[in-house]
C-alpha cells in the first residue's frame, strides 16, 4: 500500500521491550498551485491529490463548479506532491477571492471574536433548508460503513477519515488522510469531479466537529454532519446559525444533537 510504510520500534510495556516491524502512515507535503502560482500548502497522505487540491479550493470559495477549471494536473516537474490547477478565463474575468489562502490566524490578530466570524457567514452564506429527516439508527450503519473504509487507519490509527452521503443514506464519496480537514476536502472533490456535489447531504468525520469543518461542510451544502468526537463551542454556533443539524460523539448507540434536532427521527 503507499499509504502506510513499515518501521523498525521497540514497544515497552513496564519492563518488558518488544522490538518489531510496525506501520505507521505516511504524511508527505502538497503545494496546490493555481496557474502556476503557489497558493496553499499541506500535510497529507499520499494519493488523490486532484480531488484533495479541487475539494480546498471548492471548499475556500476559488471555485464554485468544474466550470472554473480548465485543467488540474501534477505539475511540470512531475512531483506528486505539487498539483496546479487552471482557472477558466471565465472565472478570471468575474473575479475570484484572493489567490493567497485565508487564514483563521487572520481574523484571530484583528481581534475579531467567533461570534464576529459567524456574523460574517451568514450574510455570505444562506442558512440551508430543512428538507432531509433520517433515523437516530440510520446514522450508525453510516459510520459504520466510513469505519469500515478507513484501511490505513485499521493499520496505523493516524489516519482520519470522511464520508458523504445523500438524503436518503446513500453512499456518495470516502477519503482519508492524516488532516481531517485533507479528509473531507479529498471527499468533496470526488463528488466534484464527478459533478454531483450538490448531492450531498449528509457528513460524517472520524474526528471532533470544528469551526473549519462545519463551514466546509456547510460550503457543500450538507444539512447534517456528526462526527466520533465532540464539538467546540463555535462549530456549535456555527451549525446553528447556518441551520446544520450538528451530532457530536457518535457512539453506537449514543451521540449528542447540538443543533437543529427536528431532522433526527
Amino acid at each position: 500500500m503507499v499509504d502506510v510504510c513499515e518501521v523498525f520500534v521497540v514497544k515497552r510495556s513496564g519492563e518488558d521491550i518488544v522490538r518489531r516491524v510496525d506501520r505507521v502512515a505516511i504524511e508527505e507535503p502538497l503545494e496546490v498551485c493555481i496557474d502556476n502560482e503557489p497558493f496553499y500548502t499541506t500535510m497529507r497522505l499520499p494519493g488523490e491529490e486532484v480531488p484533495l487540491a479541487l475539494g480546498i479550493c471548492f471548499t475556500d470559495g476559488i471555485i464554485a463548479s468544474m466550470d472554473d477549471v480548465t485543467g488540474a494536473s501534477y505539475c511540470n516537474d512531475a512531483s506528486v506532491n505539487k498539483v496546479n490547477l487552471c482557472l477558466s478565463d471565465t472565472r478570471k474575468a468575474g473575479g475570484h477571492p484572493a489567490r493567497k489562502r485565508r487564514q483563521l490566524a487572520v481574523y484571530s490578530s484583528c481581534g475579531v471574536c467567533g461570534s464576529d466570524l459567524v456574523a460574517d457567514l451568514t450574510k455570505s452564506m444562506p442558512a440551508i433548508e430543512k428538507k432531509t429527516t433520517m433515523g437516530f439508527s440510520d446514522l450508525f450503519l453510516m459510520q459504520k460503513m466510513m469505519v469500515d473504509k478507513q484501511k490505513a487507519h485499521h493499520l496505523t490509527g493516524a489516519t482520519h477519515a470522511a464520508s458523504l452521503f445523500d438524503g436518503q443514506g446513500g453512499f456518495l464519496a470516502f477519503a482519508e488522510d492524516v488532516g481531517r480537514h485533507n479528509a473531507l476536502d479529498k471527499a468533496i472533490g470526488k463528488l466534484f469531479l464527478e459533478g454531483r456535489v450538490r448531492e450531498a447531504v449528509i457528513v460524517h468525520l472520524s474526528s471532533r466537529l470544528s469551526y473549519e469543518m462545519v463551514v466546509k461542510a456547510a460550503r457543500l451544502g450538507a444539512e447534517i454532519v456528526t462526527g466520533v468526537s465532540t464539538a467546540t463551542s463555535l462549530a456549535i454556533e456555527t451549525a446553528d446559525a447556518l441551520g446544520i443539524t450538528l451530532i457530536g460523539t457518535l457512539r453506537n448507540p449514543r451521540g449528542n444533537i447540538f443543533t437543529h434536532p427536528d431532522r433526527i427521527l
